[in-house]
């Protein structure tokens, strides 16, 4: 199955999420918009795991998030990947919380990495993806929005749990499904 480790966000950030990609679809953009109900942090990225590989993910991603306490994030600014002159994916920053979050997403890399999980090359950069970009197409326009609304407040949440979830893909786009829960202490 097709896995990743997640942070979720509050009903209320989705919601002002929800808001920010309505500016932007009144424009002639080709973007993917992400459901709002599928926006999350991602933390570490897994790929294919077989079942017989998820009991060892879980114990890894528990030990990884023992000992960490909840935390506040705050989300606010807009930017893309890779940059502005050539975006590919539209995201929401982190303002508050991102030295937790990578504290997080490291030590989940690290006890992975026993188990045979690659660490990632790129170092992590806390961010929700909300947008996918899939040809230049309206691309002076989209970049307009995001620097229009680069110094959005997008709310806050506490995270006091990480996810394991699966990613099963349709034409339709991902469904996101909770495999575990891990609670923060």
């Amino acid at each position: 199955m097709r896995t990743f480790i997640a942070v979720a966000i509050s009903s209320e950030v989705r919601e002002k999420i929800a808001q920010i990609q309505a500016e932007f679809r009144r424009g002639d953009l080709d973007v993917k918009w992400v459901e709002p109900g599928n926006v999350h942090i991602t933390l570490k990225f897994l790929g294919e795991v077989s079942e017989e590989k998820l009991s060892g993910v879980i114990e890894k991603t528990r030990l990884a998030a023992a000992g960490i306490s909840n935390f506040r994030v705050h989300l606010s600014g807009l930017g893309s990947f890779p940059n502005l002159k050539s975006p590919r994916v539209v995201w929401v920053g982190v303002s508050e919380g991102k030295q937790e979050l990578k504290n997080l997403s490291e030590r989940i890399e690290e006890n992975l990495s026993y188990i045979g999980f690659a660490k990632e090359k790129r170092e992590f950069s806390a961010h929700l993806t909300i947008g996918r970009v899939r040809s230049p197409k309206g691309k002076e326009k989209l970049v307009k929005k995001i620097e229009e609304l680069e110094n959005s407040d997008v709310g806050e949440f506490s995270v006091d749990k990480v996810l394991l979830m699966e990613s099963q893909l349709s034409p339709k786009g991902p469904t996101y499904r909770v495999i575990e829960k891990i609670n923060l202490k």
